[in-house]
């Protein structure tokens, strides 16, 4: 008598169907995530500017030395210009989920996206 030899077993594609079945559902929640409500400008630790992601809006951010552009469209924020060295803050691209956080560190200013009633998803 001859015995087969398989590569993979019952439980090998189980498992394997499982794994995909779960990485799907994950992607569905990642990807359906609430949207935020508001961008929340703060610099040097004091907020000056709070701006609905509904409204679209270009918010020009300058104290004379400093100089940052805002833009709010589409439902999302993003850094438009700088005038800081590195221009990190502009590669951040857009965000538009609670926590999502774009920052200009030479700056000190930060761009934050929290959701209904000015919370974030964040929690200790």
């Amino acid at each position: 008598m001859e015995h087969k030899y398989t590569f993979f077993k019952k439980a090998d594609i189980v498992l394997a169907a499982g794994l995909i079945a779960l990485g799907f559902v994950v992607l569905w929640f990642t990807h359906s995530a609430q949207a935020g409500s508001l961008a929340v400008v703060v610099k040097d630790g004091k907020t000056i500017g709070s701006y609905p992601l509904a409204i679209d809006k270009t918010v020009e951010i300058d104290n004379g030395t400093d100089r940052n552009v805002l833009v709010i469209e589409n439902g999302s924020a993003r850094m438009q210009e700088a005038n800081c060295s590195g221009q990190d803050c502009i590669g951040f691209g857009r965000i538009d989920k609670p926590g999502q956080v774009i920052l200009c560190l030479p700056h000190k200013l930060s761009v934050t996206i929290t959701g209904e009633g000015g919370s974030d998803a964040i929690s200790y």
